[in-house]
């Protein structure tokens, strides 16, 4: 038999460079991965959760109001996030045993609350709309008129916890007396 031994180490040549091409490729591929993992990592945020003093938000298991509660946040925790979210739902990590979970966005911030417990006035030129937790619907009684007096227990992006529901922070100056 004639064997053109030329060609067949030329092949064996080609799929050995082949060979160590998908090898090498594994290997980068691996490492970019863990460096994008640990970017991921890196790339948490810190949030907190405002509500009034004492009260508590639900962690839910997975995002809606019906899911499994697996945990409990106080007004004022922090917790970690990558921003993931859904219908409103913000997912959080390092809550308790479980682990992660995900709260209702219309509770949490992305500055640490300040803790103000200090009496303000409206001053919005006519009425506010008192809500329920930041940008959602209003409370049974809705409106302060402008002048009202108003206290104030936690400040943070731009919203003002009261005594009443949740405010904008604009339409607040501090009281003098």
């Amino acid at each position: 038999m004639n064997y053109n031994t030329d060609k067949t180490n030329r092949t064996r040549f080609w799929l050995i460079v082949l060979l160590a091409a998908v090898i090498l490729g594994g290997i980068v591929f691996k490492l970019a991965c863990d460096a994008n993992a640990e970017e991921a990592e890196d790339q948490l945020v810190t949030c907190w959760v405002m509500c009034q003093p004492g009260d508590y938000v639900n962690v839910r298991r997975t995002p809606g109001k019906r899911a499994a509660e697996v945990g409990r946040l106080e007004s004022g925790d922090a917790f970690q996030t990558d921003g993931t979210s859904s219908d409103g739902w913000i997912r959080c990590y390092g809550i308790g045993e479980y682990g992660e979970g995900w709260i209702y966005c219309g509770y949490v911030v992305t500055e640490e609350p300040v803790k103000v417990f200090q009496r303000y006035v409206c001053v919005s030129n006519g009425r506010v709309a008192c809500r329920r937790w930041m940008g959602g619907p209003q409370t049974r009684n809705p409106w302060i008129r402008n002048g009202s007096n108003v206290d104030v227990f936690l400040m943070a992006d731009g919203w003002a916890v009261t005594s009443r529901g949740y405010i904008r922070s604009e339409y607040l100056e501090a009281d003098p007396e």
